[in-house]
């Protein structure tokens, strides 16, 4: 019984997609039937034949699969049929069997693993059989049994053997080269002829015909292909750069068993089959990202070999370029390595930096280190900039929109300190004073030690905004400009708010005294800033400097009439701060002249020393004008004589004593240079002092006047004092100059 079964002129039927199996018979019969056509059935493990034709002409019977009968597909007595595609493998005895057929076309089938041939032709002549697999049969690849002119080639046949033939005349084996050829001829031990024969001109043929039988003869038996296709990528060329997405691929690729396959690998993002155009191959990327791409070109031949190309980089940029400053808006103390640019870009092809100082365009050419681009050698000068940055690439895309301000400044801030180093206050506030001359400053900070002091430029000038503490500071001011100019300066001060201390040590509230001077003797200290000076104000009489003996600060009160004095200490010290608590009440109760000794000789003026004892000494004092020049010398006048003038504005108009030197007393300094020795504070030197006459002639009156100028002066206030308490112990008026030397001994020649 048949499965499908069509007879007697049952013509241009067709017979599709059917499941025809397992039947006692056949399992597609066509009898005496033409022009239907058979395609993609299945007709397995029928008893007899899968696909049977008797006596039909002009069927077509593709892509069926014919597996497992007595005999695959079988024609009987047709012709003009077309078998193609079809699988016919394993049947019992033969896969495809031609029987007194003749004109039939048999392409593109495998016929493998059947019992006894994979193809058969019996009293068949004028069948093409070409392009079939016939493999692992268990007796012969191919049988022809008293069969010719048939035309077989560009057939793979491996078997353990490949041919039978048998009363049969001639049958062509081959056609030219450039349809194909002749047949492979392989067997499963690597013994067949396109094994074993060597193809020395590599056109795919062996250089040797296979000689089947006297008429049967494949003169282009094929070799067996081992080589990989050639292959040329046409384009892109390596390393080349494009200014689109999707680029066109082009690819030679040449084998002498034919290509089958040629992809393309665009490296991690894709995969494109390329299609076979004239005698190229070519596809396109798509679309990609901006980026860089290895691609890779894999040739496959009909046989299986395989071909991969070394890749070739491309690049794909499409944008312009980014431009990264990688500095901000600053200030700089270099001239050169200013701009610091980063470019990211896949083609660039030059970075230019216009420059604008505000007057003049520069344009230059930045330089690439190390992956940044910077003016290496490009310097500028003193002043502000704008710079703008263009990035070219080279598809002629430009980035212009970054630009960036910045000052050069290669001066140094000057700091001008207001104050005086080693200067005393004695109040806190607005003590540090400070002017900058910088017209970037970054930070104005000062510190005592660690300690910052804080700032307040409110007036223009710098200050401490916080008053300050008593101490002594050595501050420290530092000025750091935006170009990163550094500056500091030094200034040392002390702040002393304290009044110093003192004691007045010999003088008892309430005691009279009876002589016309009274000693003074003072105890005076201060611990930040030492004691400047020392008054006695003595009532409303006369103000007495007291001077440090090493110990003490000593003096007298200077002569002083009969009555009750209140005398109040008054020390100052170096800051400026003032004792005046220490007072006490005295009185003067010096004896009457008619209580002196019958003895004494005095006449002079009542308002001269007691201390003088030399009647001479004491006229001379008495008949001049002491004259002083500031409150030390003054005090030490005093003690010549009560009434004084200051040297201000005096004019000698007769006899004069004048006490200190040219530095301090206006009469001195006009008249040192008419005495023998000039006073100065070199001369006559520590803690010296001279004692000089001069008689002066007066000749600018009608009357002609002589007069005498004592000049009384030192180096220092010791060598005045000195020089003034020698003058007291005198006899007479000496005729020369006289050098008095102060010692812990008070006052001796020189």
């Amino acid at each position: 019984m048949n499965g499908i079964f069509l007879q007697y002129s049952s013509n241009y039927n067709t017979i599709t997609n059917n499941t025809a199996d397992s039947n006692n018979n056949h399992g597609i019969y066509l009898d005496s039937s033409s022009n239907n056509t058979i395609t993609n059935n299945t007709a397995n493990s029928n008893n007899n034949h899968g696909i049977s034709l008797a006596d039909s002409l002009n069927n077509t019977i593709t892509g069926n699969d014919v597996n497992s009968n007595s005999i695959g597909i079988y024609l009987d007595s047709s012709s003009n049929n077309a078998i193609t595609t079809n699988a016919v493998n394993s049947n019992v005895l033969c896969g495809i069997s031609l029987t007194s057929s003749s004109n039939n076309t048999i392409t593109n089938n495998t016929a493998d693993l059947n019992g006894i041939y994979g193809i058969y032709l019996g009293s068949s002549s004028n069948n093409a059989i070409t392009t079939n697999a016939v493999n692992s049969n268990v007796l012969y690849g191919i049988s022809l049994v008293d069969s010719n002119y048939n035309q077989i080639y560009t057939n793979i046949f491996n078997n353990s053997q490949n041919y039978d033939i048998s009363s049969s005349g001639i049958n062509y084996w081959n056609t030219s080269k450039e349809q194909g050829g002749g047949n492979y001829w392989f067997t499963p031990t690597g013994m067949g002829w396109s094994e074993t024969h060597s193809d020395l001109n590599n056109d795919g043929f062996c250089d040797d015909q296979y000689n089947l039988s006297t008429d049967n003869i494949d003169y282009l038996p094929k070799s067996l292909d081992m080589a990989a296709p050639e292959v040329i990528i046409n384009s892109p060329l390596n390393e080349s750069i494009y200014n689109t997405s999707s680029i066109l691929i082009n690819v030679t690729a040449i084998d002498s068993s034919d290509v089958s396959l040629v992809t393309v690998e665009i490296e991690n993002v894709k995969n494109v089959t390329l299609s076979l155009n004239g005698s190229y191959y070519t596809g396109n990327t798509g679309n990609l990202l901006d980026g860089i791409y290895n691609i890779t070109v894999t040739s496959k031949d009909e046989n299986g070999n395989t071909n991969t190309t070394k890749p070739v980089t491309i690049t794909i940029d499409t944008t312009a370029p980014k431009v990264i400053i990688n500095h901000a808006d600053d200030d700089f103390n270099r001239i050169t390595n200013i701009l610091n640019v980063t470019i990211n870009d896949l083609s660039l092809d030059s970075v230019i930096a216009e420059i604008n100082n505000g007057t003049v365009l520069k344009n230059i050419t930045l330089n690439e280190t190390n992956g940044y681009f910077g003016n290496s050698d490009f310097e500028f000068v003193e002043g502000a900039y704008s710079v703008r940055i263009y990035a070219n690439d080279s598809f002629g895309l430009v980035n212009s929109s970054e630009t960036v301000d910045f000052v050069v400044d290669l001066t140094y801030p000057v700091i001008t300190v207001n104050i005086e180093g080693g200067k005393y206050f004695n109040n806190g506030s607005n003590v540090l004073n400070f002017t900058v001359d910088e017209d970037y400053i970054d930070s104005v900070t000062a510190f005592n030690g660690s300690t910052e002091i804080l700032l307040n430029n409110s007036t223009g000038n710098y200050l401490n905004s916080v008053a300050l503490n008593e101490g002594v500071y050595n501050v420290t001011i530092r000025i750091n400009d935006t170009a990163g100019n550094k500056v500091n300066k030094t200034v040392s001060f002390t702040v002393d708010t304290t009044a110093p201390v003192l004691t007045l040590n010999n003088l008892v509230n309430g005691t009279t005294f009876t002589t016309s001077t009274v000693s003074l003797n003072v105890s005076a200290n201060d611990s930040l800033s030492n004691v400047s000076s020392v008054t006695a104000k003595i009532g409303s009489i006369r103000n007495v400097t007291l001077f440090f003996d090493g110990s003490y600060y000593t003096g007298n009160t200077g002569t002083l009439s009969n009555g009750n004095y209140e005398i109040r200490i008054i020390v100052t010290d170096l800051a400026g701060n003032v004792n005046s608590n220490e007072t006490v009440n005295i009185t003067v109760a010096v004896p009457s002249s008619s209580s002196r000794s019958s003895g004494s000789s005095h006449s002079s003026s009542s308002d001269v020393s007691d201390d003088i004892e030399s009647d001479s000494v004491r006229d001379a004092v008495s008949d001049s004008d002491v004259v002083y020049g500031n409150s030390f010398d003054e005090g030490y006048a005093q003690e010549l004589k009560e009434n004084l003038y200051d040297s201000e504005d005096y004019e000698i108009s007769g006899d004069t004593i004048i006490v200190g030197g040219p530095e301090s007393n206006k009469l001195a300094e006009k008249y040192d240079s008419k005495f023998g020795i000039s006073i100065s504070n070199d001369n006559p030197g520590e803690n010296k002092g001279i004692i000089q006459v001069l008689k002066v002639q007066d000749n600018t009156g009608s009357i002609i006047q002589s007069y005498t100028i004592i000049y009384i002066a030192g180096s220092d206030r010791l060598g005045t004092q000195a020089a003034l308490e020698y003058f007291k112990t005198l006899d007479e008026l000496p005729e020369g100059p006289l050098m008095i030397e102060w010692t812990a001994n008070g006052p001796v020649l020189a």
